[in-house]
């Protein structure tokens, strides 16, 4: 498999990935002594060790791609990290897994692994979007404080060569335990952040817990729900104009507008949530520029942005990441 860290030695966001050329995963001694030296020496950033994890983890495991997911609710995934050489998933999307392999891996606690699904086999529905078929995974619980966070998984498009081994298999649990304790450094960080910020209370100021709940995909069904789907789809991407939106959905611009109404909504509220809902991971998980969030919402242009952001937050969006940025 082509490696996906190239270099003997990359610099990410500060930090420096341990030298690739030392290392030879096939050996489980190698695995252990690279993610050790990985948590030993954290990045700079959790979205940059999370990733580099994922990468190393892609290479031990021979998937194409791998990720981090955080259970929502009964049956649905919130991804928080992504790593390999595909687009198929990207931080903060919302999958609804029901009956599908992460759904069975948090819901029965067990690490489930097949190095080839058979074309009898009904293909997990998490490939939700662009649904390339599934013919090899393997994935775990990550555990946090003694309950389920969420789900450690890597997946291949290709057929894997040879059986997933003991190896293979006590690699990705030691992952997921690795996984845990980055997410415990981080809960304790943002510990931390609450009580410095009781010394100097700011009015109007919220936990970044609170904005992250405010900021929720809005839980719309029929036409509204088709709207925030297509938005999702479309952040970064394409243009987030009503007129693009309606076209995808097969509808006039006017029957759109009419069939929100009926339900009391209006595409304007329904963009509104999508993009502060992106924004902040876009600003605190990915650490993105001001520019490039504003680009990646589709607005004119970044004090568009800005403004929009106070609206949400009552704070711009430079201050809302000096506040936060070190304790996601």
């Amino acid at each position: 498999m082509t490696s996906l860290l190239q270099s003997d030695q990359q610099e990410v966001d500060g930090g420096h990935i341990p030298p690739m050329t030392q290392y030879n995963f096939d050996s489980f001694t190698d695995r252990l002594r690279f993610l050790y030296s990985l948590l030993a020496h954290p990045l700079d950033s959790m979205a940059a060790q999370y990733q580099t994890y994922l990468n190393a983890g892609c290479q031990m495991l021979g998937g194409e791609f791998g990720f981090i997911s955080k259970v929502q609710e009964a049956s649905k995934h919130k991804i928080i990290a992504v790593g390999g050489a595909s687009d198929l998933f990207y931080v903060n999307q919302e999958l609804d897994l029901a009956a599908g392999l992460c759904d069975d891996i948090s819901q029965l606690q067990n690490t489930f692994y097949a190095p080839k699904v058979g074309s009898d086999r009904v293909q997990p529905p998490f490939v939700s979007y662009n649904g390339p078929g599934v013919t090899s995974y393997i994935g775990t619980p990550v555990n946090v404080d003694g309950q389920v966070f969420g789900v450690l998984c890597f997946i291949s498009t290709t057929p894997r060569q040879g059986e997933f081994s003991s190896n293979d298999i006590e690699t990705i649990e030691l992952m997921a335990e690795g996984v845990a304790r980055m997410i415990e450094l981080q809960s304790a960080k943002a510990k931390e952040r609450a009580n410095e910020a009781a010394g100097f209370a700011v009015a109007g100021v919220k936990s970044l817990d609170e904005y992250i709940q405010q900021a929720r995909l809005p839980e719309v069904y029929g036409v509204p729900g088709r709207v925030v789907e297509v938005l999702q789809r479309r952040i970064g991407k394409a243009p987030l104009a009503i007129d693009y939106i309606a076209e995808e959905l097969n509808l006039s611009k006017r029957t759109l507008q009419r069939r929100l109404q009926q339900q009391h909504i209006s595409f304007a509220q329904l963009r509104d949530q999508v993009r502060f809902h992106f924004s902040i991971g876009y600003l605190i998980e990915q650490n993105l520029s001001i520019d490039s969030i504003s680009a990646s919402l589709d607005f004119s242009d970044r004090t568009s942005f800005t403004n929009a952001f106070k609206r949400w937050t009552n704070l711009s969006p430079s201050t809302f990441r000096k506040l936060f940025r070190d304790y996601a």
